[in-house]
């Protein structure tokens, strides 16, 4: 599915706009109910997330799939899975040109002036801390696919949000 991020406006799936601030009944019409679980609604395989305001309107808007999942949603000319992690954090800086919350330390970083925000759960030096523990313990780390995997995780984000105005300054 073609997957569009445009922060502080909308994004848009398969020329399917959701606006920010938009009324759950007309992202409802456009998209479907979703699922509920606690207080967020998912949609499309679970690789989007919606929560809403306690007025009813769209607040904040997550892609949940990472670089495994089945939306890739591209945000200023770039797909925000596929690209290296530290090169999208670098375009988001760029973007934003102001205060971004980087607290914890390169596992998320919400860039507030543009509302957008990014995860993952796993970074490169962890897999560098697991390759010297499989070594110490004496298992081979070469062609590992442990560790393939986790660089993999570790070097792309998990997820990607963004929010209306002002949603990560709360």
């Amino acid at each position: 599915m073609n997957t569009e991020i445009y922060p502080l406006e909308k994004v848009v799936v398969d020329g399917i706009s959701i606006y920010l601030g938009m009324n759950r009944s007309a992202v409802e019409t456009a998209i479907g109910k979703g699922q509920l679980v606690g207080k967020r609604y998912y949609y499309y395989d679970n690789d989007m997330a919606i929560d809403y305001s306690d007025n009813n309107t769209v607040e904040f808007i997550e892609f949940l799939g990472g670089i495994d999942g089945s939306l890739h949603p591209v945000i200023y000319g770039v797909s925000a899975f596929d690209i290296l992690a530290d090169e999208l954090a670098d375009l988001l800086r760029q973007k934003n040109d102001g205060e971004i919350d980087d607290s914890e330390q390169g596992y998320s970083f919400a860039f507030l002036n543009i509302s957008v925000g990014v995860y993952r759960e796993i970074v490169p030096s962890d897999v560098m801390e697991m390759i010297e523990e499989m070594k110490a313990d004496g298992i081979p780390t070469e062609n590992n696919e442990d560790v393939a995997v986790e660089m993999r995780k570790a070097n792309h984000w998990s997820t990607i949000g963004v929010g209306v105005a002002g949603y990560y300054k709360r």
